[in-house]
């Protein structure tokens, strides 16, 4: 009776030792030949810096707006603008634009709205030159005239139609026609985002009797350092008077020291 006794002990055994290579190989951990990333770095390394690359851009500088009215740069600098009101409405003296081109001087025009309307292939050259333009109002003559409505009409009217040809604002930049302003004129027009713009030097080329000489001799006896020089581009006079005395002087303007920029740069440099 042992040898049937030893079979199924045999088999017994067989079989748990069978059982026990099975669970083995179940509760045996598996094992993946693909390894786990390492831990990201607490600091990453910074990016390195080509000192070739150009710098970026800096942002555009821009005149404050304000209600207080605006009659000269910096009196330390030597530095000017050669402000050109536009708008008077005789003949354009384009040749001007020909000058600033050739002396290399990029200036500020303030320009009425509705010469904007009539001439818009003049202004068009005029910003494409690389000009500043600026408001001169649109049509109103004498905006301490008019109710304060109007006074906003009016400017906003100007920026419509001298930005339907430049595709830029007027904003920040505008000086009364014919200089008619006053406090409250000012402050309607720094609620629409203008800054009064004014003059140190009236060059008189407005006038019947201006001529090249009298312009020439005005602007470089009362020019100072931050001055606002104000010519204009279509006055009565201005073909026979500033654009003959324009080339002689810038010459003599920067021979005598003085940088002529915008009127923005004037301001923000």
């Amino acid at each position: 009776m042992a040898r049937p006794s030893a079979r199924v002990s045999g088999r017994r055994g067989f079989l748990l030792r069978a059982g026990l290579v099975t669970f083995g190989a179940l509760a045996a951990p598996t094992w993946s030949y693909a390894q786990e990333a390492p831990p990201a770095p607490a600091f990453q390394p910074s990016v390195p810096v080509d000192p070739t690359a150009p710098p970026p851009p800096a942002a555009a500088r821009t005149v404050p707006v304000s209600p207080d009215e605006v009659e000269r740069g910096d009196p330390s600098k030597p530095n000017i603008t050669l402000a050109i009101n536009v708008g008077a409405g005789s003949e354009p003296a384009v040749s001007m634009l020909d000058t600033l081109r050739d002396k290399g001087v990029r200036t500020t025009f303030f320009v009425l709205g509705w010469w904007a309307d009539r001439q818009p292939d003049i202004l068009r050259r005029i910003a494409s030159d690389g000009h500043e333009v600026a408001s001169h109002g649109h049509s109103v003559f004498d905006l301490t005239q008019v109710s304060d409505a109007e006074v906003r009409a009016d400017l906003e009217r100007a920026d419509a139609s001298i930005s339907a040809v430049t595709g830029k604002t007027t904003r920040p930049l505008w000086s009364a026609s014919a200089g008619a302003r006053d406090a409250r004129v000012r402050q309607i027009a720094a609620s629409i985002g203008y800054r009064p713009i004014y003059l140190t030097v009236d060059s008189l080329d407005w006038t019947q009797d201006a001529t090249a000489e009298s312009v020439y001799q005005r602007v470089m006896e009362w020019t100072v350092n931050g001055a606002i020089v104000v010519c204009h581009f279509d006055s009565p006079t201005t073909v026979r008077s500033t654009a003959v005395a324009l080339p002689r002087m810038v010459d003599d303007l920067r021979g005598a020291g003085f940088t002529l920029m915008t009127i923005t740069d004037l301001l923000t440099s």
